[in-house]
């Protein structure tokens, strides 16, 4: 199917690939892609599925790069700050002794050297600024390249997958038995690399924050894994669920899109559940049993309604604030309290002189 040097180049990038060089493997793949094109004079949706993988790749790999690039860059030039800082004020203080002219002489050249740190300290801010936003339109051209590429890919292999339906006569849901199973029918095998194709279209985009396309993509994948594989069972029909949810999380524009989400999220802690008890390897039984948790904590997120949330973390603002009032003036009336007690006590200490003749209660002789 391939020539010579198409099969050098998708050998070239898949080496690349395995060592995690995806620049160099997109690079590759995009080259057989091109031989191929140049070759057939049409376009190959299996390479492009590998070119749009290592592109989408390389976007998530510099994507984690940027802010700790600039970090480390920002600690090195502070330190260096503080050193020149250090040294600085030293010699300054060895001067001290200087005569009023030398002083003034060792000032301005101070004032120049500080405005030469500035300055350099300048440039190498707008150097690190200008890395950072190459660095950031460089990533993401490389998912709006891998979203493009995957699409074409998608059109392709559904276009090829029309031509195939005698094929698919007389098969039985699901068509494969397992996930690992490796498929010989042609459309199988096409059917699964759509799957694939649709399932990196929805990461694309919930990683470029589109996520109403997300859960469009995400869906179709979901339909597609269903039918491949034992839904009761599988870990690709339980990855699909639980991306799906999320994307659809993220669609806040329809607040009933949450419930559709939970509900996702319920689907695939039910297919982790089953997989937990027909397990056998406890090493993978206690990777599930860690990952259930994870997907009920989520679930568990997803069944709060967002507004009432709202309201709860408001009302207890409100009652923060009047707890400390309440308590203010708790404190005031037990203040009040202790100094009526205290008066009381010297009320009681304060001897009462006898009635004087003449006073009140007693008659007066005529």
């Amino acid at each position: 199917m391939y020539s010579a040097e198409v099969k050098a180049l998708i050998n070239e990038g898949s080496k690349a690939y395995s060592l995690r060089d995806y620049d160099l493997a997109a690079s590759k793949y995009a080259d057989a892609c091109a031989a191929f094109n140049e070759e057939k004079e049409k376009d190959c949706p299996d390479l492009l599925l590998l070119y749009g993988k290592a592109l989408f790749q390389s976007g998530v790999s510099k994507s984690g790069v940027l802010g700790g690039f600039s970090a480390s860059n920002q600690i090195s030039k502070n330190e260096e700050a503080t050193a020149e800082e250090e040294n600085f004020e030293e010699g300054m203080a060895n001067e001290e002794s200087e005569v009023a002219a030398e002083e003034e002489e060792e000032g301005v050249e101070a004032g120049a050297e500080d405005e030469e740190q500035e300055e350099i300290a300048h440039n190498n801010d707008d150097n690190v600024n200008e890395q950072e936003e190459g660095a950031q339109e460089e990533e993401q051209s490389d998912f709006e390249a891998s979203w493009d590429i995957l699409d074409l890919a998608r059109a392709l292999f559904e276009e090829r997958l029309s031509g195939l339906d005698q094929k698919a006569d007389g098969l039985a849901v699901p068509y494969l038995k397992s996930d690992q199973d490796i498929p010989t029918n042609e459309y199988l095998v096409n059917l699964k690399k759509l799957s694939e194709t649709y399932d990196l279209l929805g990461e694309v985009s919930l990683e470029s924050e589109n996520f109403p396309q997300a859960a469009g993509d995400l869906e179709s994948c979901l339909e597609i894994r269903k039918k491949l594989y034992d839904e009761s069972v599988s870990s690709l029909v339980s990855e699909s669920h639980y991306k799906l949810s999320l994307a659809l999380e993220f669609c806040v524009e329809d607040p009933q899109l949450r419930a559709k989400a939970a509900q996702h999220m319920k689907n695939a802690i039910g297919i982790v559940e089953i997989r937990i008890k027909n397990e056998s390897n406890e090493t993978k039984k206690e990777d599930d049993a860690q990952l259930l948790q994870e997907l009920e904590e989520r679930h568990e997120e997803l069944k709060k309604d967002p507004e009432e949330e709202i309201r709860n973390q408001q009302m207890h603002i409100i009652k923060g604030i009047l707890g400390e009032a309440t308590s203010e003036e708790s404190g005031q009336a037990k203040l009040v309290s202790v100094v009526q007690s205290k008066v009381n006590d010297l009320s009681s200490m304060v001897k009462k002189r006898k009635a004087q003749p003449g006073g009140p209660g007693k008659k007066q002789k005529k």
